[in-house]
């Protein structure tokens, strides 16, 4: 069957009216890409006739729309943040909204160039951490996601951009297996509660495992701020989406993960809640009792008998310091914290796994100026410590 381009447009929009909200624009996107062309060209050669083959795979195509299947898996790509994807069933399709994470990921890179150790967890298309290392040149990065078809993808499309020598896969569920300091953490998780999701069209049409939030939409979210207290870096940031009316809830959550960062919700372009950032002070602690520390002025830095026992003092990022206190000090009073600035401390600092979580220890004697603060650390009547006096 005859016919141009025009009318194959026209015809396939009249199919697509009651199916999508943007019925020409699909239309377009669809025929041009059968055709290998751009859209531009399309519509500059609207008298063009098609062959039989090229009309054919159009109507055929264009039926997968009209059955639901979602435009960007018919062609196998998609667009973000301007570049191109290739998708399968097996990943969630790009969307505008993400790009709030990629853009706010770039523009903290950029402030922050020793910052160079990142993850993608859940990457899906890997989208998000293949922008982020096409943007930031020397960005080593990580992507992570539970299923073993979406790390194929991704790694499809880092072979496309030319990126395999900086990007890393893993697949694991968050987090898992990690055991390096990551100065960026990157998450589009799951955040549909499983009963409204199920009531949803995309149930059917994208992967579930890229949707279900479990039965509150924040349990995958939950379960990532808890395993990163471990592994983001002091002076780390982690960026989260979330659902519009998740804001309050997850920063309530991040709040409590992380008492002594910085927490902001961040809005997209519509004004609605859709990101979480959280980045963590760039601070460490030791636990050591007062007199411990009063000696330590008079001598003029700081040492423990660890350094001497085991050769390196051992130090907390703040959210660690309390179960650090109950475990190992029990009820014993008079302990201070000393909180330092890791980059005003001379000794070497490494980054060492214990009870699957990272310890900054110091291996030498910490100089005193690298001590920005002391405060004390109290048990309460119980003898349990559940509260830190931050530094003035």
């Amino acid at each position: 069957m005859e016919s141009t381009i025009q009318e194959i447009l026209a015809e396939i929009s009249q199919q697509l009216h009651q199916y999508s909200q943007t019925p020409i624009l699909d239309a377009q996107v669809l025929v041009a890409h059968i055709l290998g062309k751009s859209r531009t060209w399309l519509l500059a050669h609207p008298d063009i006739t098609l062959n039989n083959t090229q009309y054919n795979k159009i109507i055929q195509a264009a039926n997968r729309l009209v059955h639901g299947e979602p435009l960007p898996y018919v062609i196998g790509h998609w667009e973000f943040y301007g570049m191109d994807f290739d998708l399968t069933p097996d990943v969630l399709i790009p969307r505008p909204e993400t790009e709030l994470i990629v853009e706010r990921g770039i523009n903290w890179l950029r402030l922050h160039p020793p910052r160079r150790k990142a993850v993608d967890v859940g990457t899906g298309s890997g989208c998000i951490g293949i922008t982020l290392a096409k943007n930031i040149p020397d960005l080593r990065l990580l992507l992570t996601d539970i299923s073993s078809q979406a790390i194929n993808v991704a790694r499809i499309n880092t072979e496309k951009y030319e990126l395999l020598d900086r990007l890393e896969f893993l697949q694991a569920d968050l987090l898992d297996g990690i055991a390096r300091p990551l100065d960026l953490i990157c998450a589009n998780l799951p955040y549909i509660p499983t009963t409204l999701l199920m009531k949803l069209p995309v149930a059917e049409r994208e992967p579930l495992v890229a949707l279900d939030g479990g039965l509150s939409g924040t349990e995958v979210i939950n379960r990532l701020l808890d395993q990163a207290r471990g592994k983001l870096a002091f002076g780390g940031l982690m960026l989260l989406e979330i659902e519009s009316s998740q804001g309050i809830e997850v920063k309530t959550l991040a709040k409590h993960y992380y008492p002594l960062s910085k927490v902001q919700l961040l809005k997209d372009l519509s004004g609605q809640d859709r990101c979480v950032e959280i980045e963590r002070p760039n601070l460490i602690i030791h636990l050591c009792r007062r007199v411990e520390w009063q000696k330590s002025q008079e001598q003029g830095m700081y040492q423990s008998k660890s350094l001497k026992q085991e050769g390196f003092i051992h130090c907390s990022q703040p959210e660690q310091i309390l179960e650090v206190a109950n475990r190992f000090y029990p009820g014993i009073s008079e302990l201070v914290l000393l909180w330092m600035d890791p980059d005003k401390v001379t000794s070497e600092i490494r980054w060492e796994g214990a009870d699957n979580s990272l310890f900054p220890h110091i291996y030498g004697p910490i100089n005193l100026d690298a001590v920005i603060s002391v405060t004390e650390l109290k048990p309460e009547i119980d003898g349990t410590y559940r509260v830190i006096q931050l530094p003035g």
